[in-house]
């Protein structure tokens, strides 16, 4: 699988216009500042405390600063144009909005008094690291284009570092419990959905045998009564012939 970037015309609906939605929340937060990152940013009491719902969203498509935005669209581009296509874009979509909103519900308990802003698509992108973990497990990628490892221990690493780093307490302007709540968020709603469907298909009922065989000899009388006998393979008439011993008579 090459992991490369495509150009932006080329990639999946959804996943473009989430970049242009991040181009443009970079450009209003320049324009606008705090005031923007206060209203449509993530502050976790506001959320906790009034009830702002929109922010566990909105957040998502604001960035500080021009490496901000860039690292976060450049991750969706690389991500988004395989997950898409493999998810579909409604799924894709839900999913990705799903994993930034839990990302930040989850910001909000951790930290339910704070009035500092929480901004940015890291959340859902971590979301979107999990996906590629979970359904290309074995996929080699680079760590900072260095170290060779499994999509799976990437995961791993990634979530364990995060933990690593909300522990170790306040202090950094990088909301790590964020960028740990999205790639949590995203790696059970994949197991759920994968658990679900394994229960659907042992629930299912199988086909039915007696079924199947009144369907097949049905098939033949029908042929022997738009053709004749003669219309019958060797084969064919020996099942008519079986099929009649069992039942009692003789075809």
């Amino acid at each position: 699988m090459r992991f490369s970037p495509a150009p932006l015309r080329e990639l999946p609906p959804v996943t473009r216009a989430l970049a242009v939605l991040f181009f443009a929340g970079w450009l209003a937060e320049l324009a606008f500042g705090f005031r923007l990152n206060f209203y449509l940013g993530l502050v976790p009491y506001l959320v906790t405390h009034r009830f702002w719902l929109w922010q566990p969203f909105t957040y998502i498509f604001i960035h500080a600063g021009f490496w901000h935005f860039l690292f976060n669209a450049f991750m969706l581009w690389m991500l988004g144009r395989m997950i898409e296509p493999e998810m579909g874009s409604r799924k894709f979509l839900a999913y990705f909005l799903a994993c930034g909103a839990a990302a930040a519900l989850v910001t909000a308990a951790w930290t339910p008094g704070s009035l500092s802003p929480v901004i940015g698509a890291s959340g859902a992108v971590y979301g979107l690291l999990g996906a590629f973990a979970f359904l290309y497990p074995a996929t080699t990628v680079y760590v900072y284009f260095l170290f060779p490892m499994s999509a799976r221990t990437m995961a791993l690493l990634l979530g364990a570092t995060e933990f690593v780093m909300t522990m170790a307490g306040p202090g950094s302007k990088i909301s790590n419990i964020t960028h740990l709540g999205g790639l949590l968020a995203g790696l059970l709603w994949l197991w759920a959905e994968r658990r679900l469907e394994r229960r659907g298909r042992r629930a299912a009922p199988g086909p039915d045998p007696a079924a199947a065989e009144q369907a097949e000899i049905d098939r033949l009388l029908d042929k022997v009564s738009a053709r004749g006998q003669a219309a019958l393979s060797r084969g064919e008439l020996a099942r008519l012939d079986e099929y009649a011993r069992r039942k009692g008579g003789r075809a």
